[in-house]
């Protein structure tokens, strides 16, 4: 083992407050599910530094990956209940027209057509195009993709504009199935664990900066492990800049943590293979 190798392995011995980054590659597994044997390890071993005395800021990437998860489900269900409703009004125009029929003394008003003075003949010619009509209608809304419903008033054209919503929209569904498997996971090794939501303002403002740093501290002190990472929904990662006081990803954001909050040590789980200082 060489002499730098030693002082480095010294140095995680002796950090008193260190600063954990957990990439979406070691939360998550290939189909994007979370990894529940990786995250119960990191579980455990922040639970044998915290122990040992040891403060831990967990920087944890993840939230978009479990988001479109969430969101793929919850559109598929919509599609199907809006399905089902039309359908539903569908039949519910034939048993209108079926009960019309039966009546041939009541007269009836189309919204365009007034039928009043059409012969028997006619109407039932009108009757059944207006029944084809309604059923195409309905095929045709039905054959869309359920995508569409994820259509808003303003709706981004760009591909990246696209990408940014749909993440932003992941991030805020995902972020809440993360912390309460992060929760289950803690409490089962004994440790409480608390969220943190920063964007890059909270960095460069001097007032956010302070009150950030003195809510980490105090977590630190109580034996609390906060979980920190972007406000995806508010920020929308505005892409890579070269401030050193903004990130634009997570591991950026873990050093600006490990920097802010002090920490001796930042460790960053990832499945890259060293470090590039070249793009």
């Amino acid at each position: 083992m060489s002499e730098t190798t030693k002082s480095s392995r010294l140095a995680l011995k002796s950090a008193r407050r260190v600063c954990i980054k957990a990439g979406t590659s070691v939360v998550a597994n290939d189909d994007g599910r979370p990894s529940l044997m990786r995250l119960g390890s990191i579980a455990e071993q922040i639970a044998g530094l915290v122990r040992e005395g040891v403060e831990v800021v967990f920087v944890s990437s993840g939230a978009v990956g479990m988001g479109k998860r969430v969101l793929r489900n919850q559109t598929q269900m919509q599609f199907r209940k809006k399905q089902w409703q039309e359908q539903e009004h569908f039949h519910l125009l034939q048993e209108e027209e079926a009960a019309d029929n039966n009546s041939p003394q009541k007269e009836r008003y189309h919204p365009l057509i007034h039928t009043k003075n059409l012969s028997g003949n006619d109407l039932l010619q009108q009757q059944q195009q207006q029944h084809e009509e309604d059923a195409e209608t309905i095929m045709r809304r039905n054959s869309k993709s359920f995508v569409s419903l994820l259509e808003t008033e303003s709706r981004p054209r760009t591909l990246g504009a696209k990408k940014k919503v749909y993440d932003s929209a992941c991030a805020a569904a995902g972020q809440f199935e993360m912390m309460n498997l992060y929760s289950s996971l803690m409490k089962t090794v004994d440790i409480v664990a608390s969220q943190i939501l920063v964007t890059q303002q909270d960095f460069k403002d001097i007032e956010s900066k302070q009150n950030l740093s003195y809510a980490v501290n105090r977590l630190l002190k109580n034996g609390i492990v906060p979980i920190v990472n972007e406000n995806d929904a508010v920020s929308a990662n505005l892409g890579y800049t070269d401030d050193p006081d903004v990130f634009s990803d997570n591991d950026s954001l873990a050093a600006l943590c490990a920097r802010t909050f002090h920490c001796e040590v930042l460790l960053l789980l990832t499945d890259v293979n060293g470090i590039y200082n070249l793009s």
